[in-house]
């Protein structure tokens, strides 16, 4: 059955608007094709992310206990992070024994022409640098380990 979906009109010399329409899906592990609007469209698919002709765009998830549980730093909150997608490392800003905060970026891993941050989950301290610049990496591969500050009592 047709899903909505949310696209983008165009028109020269107007404002651009986002309106929803019926659409269908193919799903596999490796691509996802939308028929929308008369039109046929595969995208190749890694991970959370899609790409098309030099372009890609993650997909966001709606369900708020995992990306809840995603900006804690993963499913136990351990503070892993993790690729998000196959690719290679191009930066290394932190080292081993770093404190870091929130939203700090860590690393860059380069895939599909977009370069993208890995940041802090959490104010915390790096305790494990698993990549070097250079490195390919997998999905989901592990790239550092940020442990959450704790608290002394008083």
């Amino acid at each position: 059955t047709p899903a909505p979906l949310r696209v983008p009109l165009r028109v020269p010399g107007h404002e651009p608007v986002e309106r929803t329409v019926p659409a269908d899906a193919e799903v596999s592990a490796e691509a996802v094709t939308v028929t929308a609007v008369g039109r046929r469209l595969r995208f190749v698919r890694a991970g959370d992310w899609l790409g098309r002709d030099g372009d890609a765009w993650e997909v966001r998830d709606h369900d708020p206990v995992a990306a809840a549980l995603r900006a804690a730093g993963g499913a136990g909150g351990t503070g892993s992070l993790t690729a998000p997608m196959p690719g290679t490392v191009t930066v290394v800003k932190a080292q081993e024994g770093d404190s870091v905060r929130a939203g700090d970026g860590l690393l860059v891993v380069e895939a599909m022409k977009m370069e993208h941050v890995i940041t802090a989950p959490h104010d915390g301290t790096v305790t494990r640098i698993a990549v070097r610049q250079g490195s390919t990496v997998a999905m989901d591969e592990v790239l550092a380990v940020v442990e959450p500050l704790t608290e002394v009592a008083p």
